[in-house]
């Protein structure tokens, strides 16, 4: 182990640093609390042995500072002290330390001591390596779902993702999310239409009041196959209920189990508001202008007003940041002779279809169109808001 003494008394200084050399350990050694702690700032550092009496920051404080700051590892403390009353080691055990020894230090126990604490840093250490191993399954697996939803449905794919930033906004502005949820809320964003894949694209495509009877059960069916697809994966059952309940509504006329209020989990609420407003804007292409109008008649239907409100104040900021921008995003059916490329298109190999600031021609449309039936470019471009100058 790697442990800092800490003492004013060079005499116990030297005392420890060879019995923990003798030991097969790295030593570190402070005079006071303030050298201890730039040498935790500086050094990776299991164990702190200090003495509780000294001056600028004595054991006690130290101790307390240590137990209050973020280390990457796990620290162990033992305070040394000739203060050997009941009142004292509980004092010293309330501010975090590990264990209490009192003087004079009985070498043959004070080894046990050592060995025990470094039994307890060895098993942290174990438990942080194979944290950080189930951590990054977790994250590889919610990628590995995402990408099998934008390979098979690239407009699938980035609506999952569109919303996924859309929720991390809303969670910013609730006062009910804490920062421990972001990362639930995240995933269960980003794979919370996955039970979509394998659905029919016209059916996906269409508005719920434009399916026939059995296109609406299948629709309806892919929170709870999103559910079977996730609860399969031990780590992944708290995103699965999320998955589950993103389709239900404040009012109990939501899918699939009719839950009303409270009763839907908060944060499948936030995914349910951020897809509802990402298909408006990006499947329906509703004008920003239009949003609150939309958002209204869903208050405290749908969503409740809280929620609404927060869409308004993201639906307000979109707005001034299109006001701010010097372009559009078009689709290409929208394109008009005239307007101007503000970057090159290329075709998904790289090859290059139409150079920046061309100006469109009735041929050039066609052309970008073609080459979208053919797969190889998107269905948008930027263009200029205003070509005057530009020729």
């Amino acid at each position: 182990m790697h442990i800092l003494v800490v003492d004013d008394q060079i005499e116990a200084r030297q005392f420890f640093e060879k019995i923990f050399k003798d030991w097969g350990h790295t030593v570190y050694l402070a005079e006071n609390g303030s050298e201890a702690w730039s040498t935790l700032l500086s050094a990776t550092v299991d164990m702190v042995v200090t003495d509780w009496m000294m001056p600028e920051m004595n054991g006690l404080e130290l101790c307390r500072k240590i137990r209050n700051a973020e280390f990457e590892n796990y620290i162990y403390l033992i305070l040394i002290s000739g203060r050997n009353t009941q009142q004292d080691i509980i004092k010293g055990l309330e501010v975090g330390v590990d264990d209490y020894v009192t003087k004079p230090v009985n070498t043959q126990e004070f080894r046990a001591r050592i060995e025990i604490g470094q039994r307890i840093v060895n098993l942290e250490k174990t438990l942080r390596i194979s944290y950080a191993e189930t951590e990054r399954n977790y994250y590889q697996t919610i990628q590995m779902f995402t990408n099998l939803m934008e390979v098979v449905d690239e407009q699938l794919g980035g609506h999952c993702k569109r919303v996924a930033k859309l929720c991390l906004r809303l969670a910013k502005i609730h006062p009910d999310v804490a920062q421990e949820d972001l990362p639930v809320l995240e995933a269960a964003a980003l794979l919370h239409d996955i039970g979509m894949v394998g659905l029919p694209k016209e059916i996906v495509l269409k508005k719920r009041t434009e399916m026939n009877g059995d296109e609406k059960k299948l629709y309806m069916s892919h929170p709870v196959q999103g559910e079977i697809i996730l609860k399969e994966i031990e780590f992944l059952k708290p995103i699965s209920v999320l998955v589950r309940s993103h389709h239900e509504q404040v009012n109990g006329l939501g899918y699939p189990d009719g839950l009303k209020g409270d009763e839907i989990p908060l944060l499948s609420r936030i995914i349910h508001a951020a897809s509802m407003y990402d298909s408006l804007v990006k499947k329906w292409k509703v004008p920003l202008e239009d949003i609150p109008d939309r958002l209204q008649q869903q208050r405290e239907y749908q969503l409740e007003g809280n929620l609404i409100d927060y869409l308004l104040e993201v639906n307000l900021e979109n707005i001034r940041k299109e006001e701010e921008k010097d372009y559009l995003k078009v689709s290409l059916d929208a394109l008009e002779e005239g307007m101007v490329l503000t970057s090159s298109v290329r075709m998904k190999s790289g090859a290059l279809v139409l150079p920046s600031l061309t100006k469109l021609t009735a041929r050039g449309i066609e052309k970008l169109i073609s080459y979208h039936k053919l797969d190889c470019i998107g269905n948008t471009v930027c263009v200029y808001k205003s070509q005057s100058g530009l020729f």
